[in-house]
C-alpha cells in the first residue's frame, strides 16, 4: 500500500515561501493497493495528479465542504474518455454525493457539472462496510459541522485511517481508538495547536497532543498529523512538531508530496 499526501492544509490553499516545506494545497491522499487508485477528499491536493493507466479509481469524500471538493473538476482523471471514476460519500445534510456535487459544480458556479466530463462518473452506495476490489473499506462517523466520514482502508497486511476534520471528546476518542487499533499509519487531523484549541471548540477539528493519545491507544504504528490551519506556517509547524515529537517519537506532521509505504513488516517508510 502506497499513501502520498497530496494535500495538507485545511480551510484554504496558501502559497508563500512560509509554507514551501508543508505546502499550501488542501486535503488530499492517493492510496494505491493492486489495481485500486483510491483518493481520501478532492481539496486542491488533486489538481494536475496522474492517475496510472490501467488503476480502477475510486474517490472517498469524508464531506462536501469546498476545502476537500475544490480541486475535483481539475482532476485529470476527470477528463479522460473512456476511465471510470466512482465517487462515494454518505448523505449529508439530507443531500447524497450527487445532489452535493451538482450544488457546487453547476452554472452559474461552474460551467458544467461533473457528470459532464469525459469520463464516466458513478456514484455507488456507500454502506458502513464494503470493498472496493481487495480493499477493505471500514467506516465510523466523526464530529464535525454537517457530519463528517472516517476511513479505514486494509490491504494485506497494511491499513490506513483517515481521520480529519475530526472534534475531539472522550467518547468519540476511544470509539476512534478501537476503530484504528494495529493499524499501519494514522492520519490525523491537528489543525489547531494545544493552546488555542479552546477558541475553537465547536470548529470541528482537533489538536496533535490527542492524536497522540488516541495512536498511543490504538497501537497505531505511525502517526501523520495533518489539516494544517492556513496562518500556521513552517516555522510554526517545525515548532510544534519537535514539541509533539518529545511526547511520542511514531508522530510526524504531513508534507504535501511525501510517500508512505505500508508493507507487510507494518512499517511506514
Amino acid at each position: 500500500m502506497i499513501v502520498t499526501m497530496l494535500g495538507t492544509r485545511g480551510s484554504v490553499p496558501v502559497h508563500d515561501d512560509k509554507f514551501r516545506e508543508f505546502g499550501g494545497a488542501t486535503t488530499c491522499v492517493r492510496v494505491i493497493a493492486g489495481d485500486e487508485e483510491i483518493y481520501l477528499d478532492a481539496g486542491t491536493g488533486i489538481v494536475g495528479v496522474r492517475p496510472k493507466e490501467h488503476s480502477h479509481l475510486s474517490i472517498l469524500l469524508t464531506h462536501p465542504h469546498l476545502d476537500h471538493l475544490i480541486g475535483l473538476p481539475f482532476f485529470p482523471g476527470l477528463s479522460e474518455k473512456g476511465r471510470r471514476l466512482d465517487i462515494y460519500m454518505k448523505e449529508t445534510d439530507g443531500r447524497g454525493v450527487k445532489e452535493a456535487l451538482n450544488c457546487l459544480y453547476t452554472p452559474p458556479l461552474w460551467p458544467l457539472g461533473v457528470f459532464d466530463y469525459p469520463a464516466e462518473v458513478r456514484t455507488p452506495e456507500m454502506p458502513h462496510d464494503f470493498n472496493i476490489g481487495e480493499v477493505r473499506v471500514n467506516t465510523m462517523e466523526g464530529d464535525h459541522p454537517g457530519g463528517v466520514t472516517i476511513f479505514r482502508l486494509s490491504y494485506k497486511a497494511a491499513s490506513v485511517v483517515f481521520a480529519t476534520d475530526y472534534e475531539h471528546s472522550e467518547a468519540k476518542d476511544k470509539e476512534l481508538a478501537a476503530f484504528s487499533k494495529d493499524c499501519s499509519l494514522l492520519i490525523y487531523d491537528g489543525q489547531y495547536m494545544d493552546e488555542d484549541f479552546e477558541s475553537f471548540r465547536g470548529f470541528g477539528h482537533s489538536t496533535p497532543a490527542v492524536g497522540i493519545e488516541i495512536a498511543r491507544k490504538a497501537d497505531a504504528k505511525a502517526l501523520l498529523i495533518t489539516h494544517h490551519d492556513p496562518r500556521h506556517t513552517d516555522r510554526m509547524l517545525l515548532e510544534a512538531e519537535a514539541r509533539a515529537k518529545k511526547l511520542d517519537e511514531r508522530v510526524r506532521f504531513a508534507r504535501c508530496g511525501e510517500e508512505l509505504i505500508l508493507g507487510e513488516d507494518e512499517e511506514a517508510v
